[in-house]
């Protein structure tokens, strides 16, 4: 909208010649027929594998699978799992640590991916200890460390109380 009686300002003139930057020079190659037939094949392949892992895929089968982590909610009457790592300290005592990549080498999430190996295989847990050696030197020497699934349960979207399970234990 014009609020002053002056008329509009003209649009300035481009310069003439050769246009400066990316767009000079010789035109792009045209591509084979060969090369049209791999790209369009390569497309097909991952719009395929986007149809199928949205589908039928779960996170481990990101980014062809959908990213259900920020998707899903617990049930109001559910649970919340989390995993924890304890450790047995020199003087017997069990102690819960952080599980991160700092201390251990690996974060929880990690953890949380392989639960069925940790139980399988607990001596994956004495991996985290050898693991917190390394990282922390100057720290005690831990003499054994377990995973425990803490359950955080939940009634009417209220907390109200938590159970543990032991996943894997492993020791000096």
């Amino acid at each position: 909208m014009i609020t002053s009686g002056a008329p509009p300002a003209q649009p300035p003139v481009p310069p003439s010649g050769p246009l400066p930057g990316p767009l000079s020079g010789p035109p792009p190659a045209r591509l084979s027929g060969r090369a049209r037939s791999v790209r369009l094949a390569a497309t097909g392949l991952c719009v395929a594998l986007l149809v199928v892992g949205t589908f039928w895929g779960d996170d481990d089968a990101f980014p062809f699978g959908p990213f259900r982590m920020y998707s899903t909610s617990t049930p109001p009457n559910g649970n919340i799992h989390v995993m924890v790592l304890e450790a047995r300290l020199p003087d017997g005592n069990w102690r819960e640590v952080p599980l991160e990549s700092v201390v251990v080498g690996v974060n929880r999430a990690e953890v949380e991916g392989q639960v069925p190996r940790f139980q399988s295989q607990p001596a994956l847990v004495g991996r985290l200890v050898e693991a917190h050696d390394r990282l922390r030197p100057n720290e005690p020497r831990w003499t054994g460390a377990r995973l425990i699934m803490r359950y955080l349960k939940l009634r009417d979207r209220r907390f109200v109380g938590t159970e543990e399970k032991v996943v894997a234990e492993w020791l000096r």
